[in-house]
């Protein structure tokens, strides 16, 4: 299936863990085309890929290897997306691992759902405490669920290239919650979205130093910097309703910065406090953050009616 998909891994500093992600890849019975992308590595990642590469190749399967000087996920991703010439294409993490059977079920995917952009599937994933969890795609809402619940994570879609390109691709501007802003301007853009259903195939690893981190307020400027491009987007395609959704998603990130007592929430509430003029939405918003800020969860839901 050289012809129907690509996969784009890009790695930078793997070199112990990337090895894992790899062999989950060797095990899949439904071979594809794969492109890595090592980006600015200072260990020895590119050598672990290339090792894979020439042992994988001996196997007849279609492997690229390329390097990105330009730091951060986005500019790698952009730069495997120059080499895939096939129809579909799925970006995949360097720490995350695909079950037995995972390229199987997407391939068989693509083939039952001939007119679909986007197809999906929930992952499982193992939390830094040790816990383990189901994060779920969706198929329907899709522009609010990414809104709120960032459905558009990389491990959990595959997609049509030439959709993916007309969207623009990966913005290299936007250093954190990156799949987040892919995600937005693809959902803006009307896809046709399937979830296949059944158990996860794919097993998300969470890491102290992956690139959201463990806290908010380190990272502010990137998450604001990632909504601010947000909103360029919907307001480009006009979509005045999801404008005020994005404010209360604003409203909730402040109050997680209070979680973690720090000043950067005062500076956000109050920003977005600034930029609403009707009264009525200024309760909610402050109903948002109060209720978000002493550790609620849901407020989207529960204020999405009134929003």
């Amino acid at each position: 299936m050289y012809n129907l998909l690509t996969v784009v891994i890009p790695v930078h500093n793997r070199e112990k863990i990337v090895g894992a992600t790899l062999e989950s890849l060797s095990r899949q019975e439904m071979m594809c085309s794969v492109v890595l992308i090592d980006n600015n590595s200072t260990d020895n990642t590119m050598a672990k890929l290339q090792q894979w590469a020439d042992k994988e190749q001996t196997k007849n399967r279609c492997i690229t290897i390329v390097s990105e000087r330009v730091p951060g996920a986005a500019a790698a991703r952009n730069r495997g997306l120059q080499e895939v010439t096939t129809p579909w294409v799925m970006f995949f993490d360097s720490d995350d691992i695909m079950l037995d059977g995972h390229m199987q079920r997407v391939v068989d995917g693509i083939h039952a759902n001939p007119d679909a952009d986007i197809i999906g599937w929930d992952v499982a994933v193992k939390c830094l405490d040790g816990s383990n969890t189901t994060r779920v795609f969706a198929d329907k809402d899709v522009l609010f669920r990414n809104m709120f619940n960032a459905i558009f994570a990389t491990q959990r879609y595959a997609v049509r290239t030439d959709f993916f390109r007309n969207a623009g691709a990966w913005d290299p501007t936007v250093m954190g919650w990156n799949d987040y802003e892919t995600g937005m301007r693809l959902a803006a853009n009307h896809p046709k979205v399937v979830k296949l259903t059944g158990h996860p195939t794919v097993l998300v690893v969470e890491q102290k130093n992956s690139i959201t981190g463990t806290d908010y307020a380190s990272g502010a400027t990137k998450w604001e910097h990632a909504l601010d491009c947000c909103e360029q987007t919907l307001r480009q395609h006009k979509l005045h309703q999801s404008l005020r959704w994005l404010e209360l998603r604003r409203m909730v990130l402040a109050a997680l910065y209070a979680r973690e007592g720090s000043a950067e929430a005062q500076r956000l509430y109050s920003q977005v406090l600034s930029r609403c003029q009707s009264p009525w939405r200024r309760i909610i918003l402050k109903t948002a953050y109060a209720y978000t800020r002493k550790g609620g969860r849901g407020i989207h839901i529960l204020l999405r009616p009134f929003i």
